[in-house]
């Protein structure tokens, strides 16, 4: 089985980290009160439950739209790998993702007065990863992550975000099509600061990644083409903003997804990765394209 990170991006030394991510924090700060200042960001009645903020900082780099709101969100996957799993040793990465999205609610679909508001957030969710190798081509990855985002309106609004759980990667046997089963079991919420707004939900997922080789190659070595399709189920429901209270919920989540793997990590502006695709997610109210680089187990 391979060594996989789930698309977080690897940096193999500490300086260099810390100065990636100081820098990226330097960066997303002026993104977002770039934003703020060019859309003139106002304060939306109920804000606290404009977005899930659970969702946003982890949906990962794309677009996606739940009911009126539209999102557009950058992630950078930050991570440094304390200990490598391999040989039967367990691994242990640090986690560190910065997102910064912005928020468009279209009113004007719901002949409202004020037709156009702009939010722009930003988020951070820390945390750790262990990689436990149960056997040859089983892997568990039990995780946990606490963080903090806000939303740069006229009244900042503040935000206390978690997920913890495990992941499971099992490789079936065979070369020439390699067949992926992955699952998830895990807890997730955030709580407004002020205490307005807060949800807990648990999650499954499960998941088939399917590689098959390509003829051509990708940066002079040998290249793969994967597809992949997930379901996610949401207990209790996985809920958005909507001004009719309890229509945007979702219990059911998909997505299929298509990427290419190179036979070589591949660095770009610092990141390193293998694997280059892109997803489509959709459930009742839910339709999102995000940008992955591993298959997410």
């Amino acid at each position: 089985m391979r060594n996989d990170t789930s698309g977080a991006a690897r940096v193999a030394r500490p300086r260099a980290f810390f100065r990636r991510v100081l820098a990226t924090a330097c960066a997303a700060s002026a993104l977002v009160a770039t934003c703020g200042l060019a859309q003139q960001a106002q304060t939306i009645t109920g804000e606290a439950t404009l977005i899930n903020w659970w969702y946003s900082a982890t949906f990962g780099t794309g677009f996606y739209k739940v009911g009126p709101i539209t999102a557009t969100v950058v992630r950078l996957p930050f991570s440094y790998r304390l200990r490598p799993m391999g040989d039967g040793n367990v691994g242990v990465n640090l986690l560190l993702p910065v997102t910064v999205a912005a928020y468009h609610l279209n009113l004007n679909e719901l002949d409202q007065l004020n037709p156009r508001h702009y939010v722009a957030a930003a988020s951070i969710l820390p945390g750790a990863e262990v990689e436990i190798p149960m056997t040859e081509r089983w892997r568990l990855k039990p995780f946990a992550q606490a963080g903090v985002g806000s939303e740069f309106t006229d009244i900042p609004l503040v935000a206390y975000m978690y997920t913890a759980g495990v992941k499971s990667l099992y490789r079936f046997p065979g070369e020439d099509y390699r067949v992926s089963l992955g699952n998830a079991l895990f807890l997730a919420g955030y709580r407004i600061r002020d205490g307005s707004e807060q949800q807990t939900l648990g999650a499954f997922q499960i998941g088939f990644n399917v590689e098959t080789p390509w003829s051509m190659e990708l940066w002079n070595g040998p290249a793969y083409f994967n597809t992949h399709l997930i379901a996610t189920s949401y207990y209790s429901r996985l809920a958005f903003a909507n001004p009719e209270p309890g229509r945007l919920a979702v219990y059911r989540e998909y997505q299929i997804g298509f990427s290419f793997r190179a036979g070589r990590p591949v660095s770009i502006m610092g990141f390193g990765a293998d694997t280059f695709g892109l997803g489509f997610r959709f459930a009742e109210n839910v339709r999102g394209l995000n940008l992955y680089t591993e298959f997410p187990f």
